[in-house]
């Protein structure tokens, strides 16, 4: 002989629908419910706020740049940058420069992976101070969208002359407050250094330091800036009549950048920490349940399934 079939067998309680039994499962229920809110919306992690992601931007270089060198003395200061109205300005501090920039995408997936932004310059006085500038076009897409202008500052300086300076580091995004999913950003898409028509004015007598302050002021307001982050920089000493500066930019392949999700992703993990908290007090429910009405803690009618039935056909 086989088993081909079981019936499970019952004892069945019944009640008023507004007598005790029912208010007493109805309450039970709806304070499970409650309950289960609570300890997964105090115990943290029910509302998700902010969510990390693994990004790469597509990051270009504008051919806009500012180079400051500067000696030892007071007044010592060579200035260079692709603005004809910043050099004309300056003009009695303009020296000429030699530049290179070159992009490298390793992997080809058409973003730049590395870029390499190389100037060299004719110098009349030792040089101990380096200032760069640098303007990119920085984007996102995808799930988060961003386009924007933004810098590559670097300074460096050192007690001995110099006669070369080399860096390498990551272009990293900031933000004050974060992007929003699937929500596209261009409030900063316009460029802030122009090669034809500068976007700040400083003081009645401008200077070179003056330009950079008020340039860097403005751009450190905004919510959403660029960082070079290079932690070994080589500074060579020499005294000689020429300046190589070498900056190599690389673009993080997987930079983490937190967002706010959409309403709809916040409400999943919010029911996944709520359901994890019930199905506990469910199970603690069942039991409250049985010690109740197995001890007729309330009025009940009890129909059991082993009571012989009259067959209906």
């Amino acid at each position: 002989m086989v088993q081909v079939y079981t019936e499970p067998l019952c004892r069945r309680y019944y009640g008023s629908i507004i007598g005790e039994a029912a208010l007493f499962r109805f309450f039970a229920y709806l304070s499970a419910i409650v309950l289960a809110l609570v300890v997964a919306f105090a115990t943290g992690g029910f509302w998700t706020k902010l969510t990390p992601d693994n990004i790469q931007a597509a990051v270009s270089y504008t051919q806009d740049a500012i180079l400051i060198f500067e000696g030892a003395e007071s007044g010592q200061v060579a200035f260079w940058s692709t603005s004809p109205v910043l050099n004309a300005e300056f003009s009695e501090l303009y020296t000429a420069a030699s530049v290179q920039v070159s992009s490298l995408d390793v992997n080809n997936d058409g973003k730049a992976d590395l870029i390499t932004f190389s100037a060299s310059m004719a110098n009349s006085f030792p040089v101990h101070s380096v200032k760069a500038l640098l303007q990119f076009h920085y984007s996102l897409t995808g799930h988060l969208q961003l386009d924007m202008y933004s810098f590559a500052y670097l300074a460096q300086s050192s007690p001995a002359p110099g006669a070369a300076l080399f860096t390498d580091g990551e272009l990293l995004l900031s933000s004050i407050n974060q992007l929003q999913d699937r929500r596209y950003n261009s409030r900063y898409n316009s460029p802030m250094l122009n090669s034809s028509t500068p976007s700040y004015s400083t003081a009645v007598q401008p200077s070179v330091a003056l330009e950079m302050q008020s340039i860097l002021s403005a751009y450190l307001t905004r919510n959403f800036t660029t960082t070079y982050s290079n932690n070994y920089p080589v500074w060579v000493s020499g005294t000689g009549t020429s300046f190589k500066l070498q900056m190599r930019i690389r673009i993080p392949p997987n930079q983490v950048i937190f967002y706010r999700p959409q309403a709809i992703e916040m409400l999943k993990f919010g029911w996944i920490q709520w359901l994890a908290t019930f199905i506990v007090l469910w199970y603690l429910l069942q039991w409250a349940e049985w010690f109740v009405f197995y001890f007729r803690l309330v009025e009940t009618r009890i129909v059991s399934d082993l009571q012989p039935r009259q067959q209906r056909f």
